[in-house]
């Protein structure tokens, strides 16, 4: 018989023990090993970063700039008064020529405003000269006479008003017929002073006081005069540049609020194209001499113009910057302004590359922990990775910062995010590299 277990089961204690030994010595080997083993090398992460190819300007020459044409002066005429509309000469497709009158208002009523202003300026020049010379003798005279009829009118005014008074106190009269001549003794007595004053100013002149206040007077006139001189040649809508009739909003005998447009002018001589430079380049766009812009509508037909408007902020949603190209209007075809465009740099091969001072971005700029110091990276091709580079920084341009020395041309430099870079860091331009 085989022995029994020390609990009485009868099952056998070697069998399974072994198997459950051997199992939890392999997990312990396992881990052990696990242990020892040599750690594998951290993966480093590649960096996605902004750059700029700094200087180099046949880096651009293959990229293209969608845009659109407009022409550079464009203007909805109106004028700056209200009136009836009598002579609109213009229709659309007309040609002018800068000055030629394009619209007239009913010019009466702003004719008659001003002549009346020219007369109370008159008027009152003639015053204040009579005040500053004195009156004549038989001036005086009348002066005096005026005095005394003033005095007698006041004079029957005060009886009337004591008379009605008393009848008024005894209950004779009636209180209406005393207001009545209180009213005429106050208006009298007012007379009397008003004539007085005009005899001292005829014998001893007008105090200075007095001529002050004429010669204000004349100013405000004078302006009123002015005012309604402009009035009146705002009936009158001229041409502020050459151009085409575009569009006639009104017809002749409308009646015209201020402000409203009446016709629009446009300059077609010269056609401007506005593209959308994204900020990897707009550094070098100073440095094109001149572009080529092809139009859909033409063909293949190359337009040359050159660049002479660079925005200096860039679009919070696209970080791109307005580019204004100026292309002179060809005589055989007409560029018309809602063409679409398509504009590239044009270089000249026979001319070797400008040197001018590198420009990069004020974000692709930072100080060394001293703060007396300034640095870029520069990304290694091929590797791929950004190296700190110690450069000089130059004036402020409207496109970035100069770096008068530390860079050369056709080096890229990262833009954005340079405070969490460090040295050897693999990365990758985000924007695309351009073609040659």
């Amino acid at each position: 018989m085989r022995p029994a277990d020390e609990t009485g089961s009868g099952r056998p204690l070697f069998r399974g023990e072994r198997s459950e030994s051997r199992v939890g010595m392999l997990l312990l080997m396992g881990l052990l090993l696990a242990g020892c083993s040599e750690p594998k090398e951290a993966v480093v992460a590649v960096r996605p970063v902004r750059a700029i190819k700094v200087g180099d300007v046949t880096w651009i020459k293959g990229r293209e700039f969608p845009g659109r044409a407009n022409a550079k002066n464009e203007v909805d005429l109106s004028f700056r008064v209200a009136g009836s509309l009598i002579s609109l000469p213009v229709d659309v497709g007309s040609q002018v020529q800068q000055g030629d009158v394009v619209a007239i208002l009913d010019p009466r009523d702003f004719e008659a405003a001003l002549a009346s202003a020219q007369g109370n300026l008159a008027r009152a020049k003639a015053n204040l000269t009579a005040m500053e010379t004195g009156a004549r003798a038989e001036e005086v005279e009348q002066l005096k006479a005026a005095v005394a009829e003033a005095e007698a009118t006041h004079n029957e005014a005060l009886g009337e008003h004591d008379r009605y008074k008393r009848l008024l106190e005894q209950g004779a009269g009636t209180q209406q017929q005393f207001d009545i001549a209180l009213a005429r003794r106050d208006r009298t007595a007012a007379q009397l002073t008003t004539a007085k004053e005009a005899l001292n100013i005829g014998l001893t002149g007008a105090r200075e006081e007095d001529l002050q206040a004429k010669r204000s007077e004349i100013m405000a006139l004078e302006a009123a005069v002015k005012s309604a001189s402009n009035q009146l040649e705002y009936t009158v809508l001229k041409a502020p540049f050459s151009g085409e009739v575009a569009a006639r909003y009104l017809d002749n005998f409308q009646t015209v609020q201020a402000k409203q447009p009446v016709i629009r002018l446009l300059d077609l001589s010269t056609v401007e194209v506005t593209v959308q430079v994204p900020e990897a380049v707009i550094s070098l766009v100073p440095l094109v001499k001149q572009v080529s812009c092809q139009f859909d509508v033409f063909g293949d037909r190359e337009f040359v113009g050159r660049v002479t408007k660079i925005g200096s902020e860039a679009s919070q949603t696209t970080r791109t910057y307005p580019v204004t190209v100026e292309i002179p209007q060809p005589e055989d075809v007409k560029i018309l302004p809602g063409m679409a465009a398509r504009v590239r740099n044009k270089p000249d091969e026979d001319d070797e590359q400008t040197e001018t001072q590198l420009v990069v971005p004020p974000t692709a700029v930072f100080a060394a922990e001293t703060g007396e110091q300034s640095y870029v990276w520069v990304i290694q091709e091929p590797a791929n990775t950004v190296s700190r580079r110690e450069v000089t920084v130059g004036e402020i341009t409207p496109v970035g910062l100069a770096i008068s020395d530390g860079l050369s041309r056709g080096e890229w430099v990262v833009t954005a995010g340079v405070n969490s870079l460090r040295e050897d860091q693999p990365v990758t331009i985000l924007q695309e590299k351009g073609t040659n």
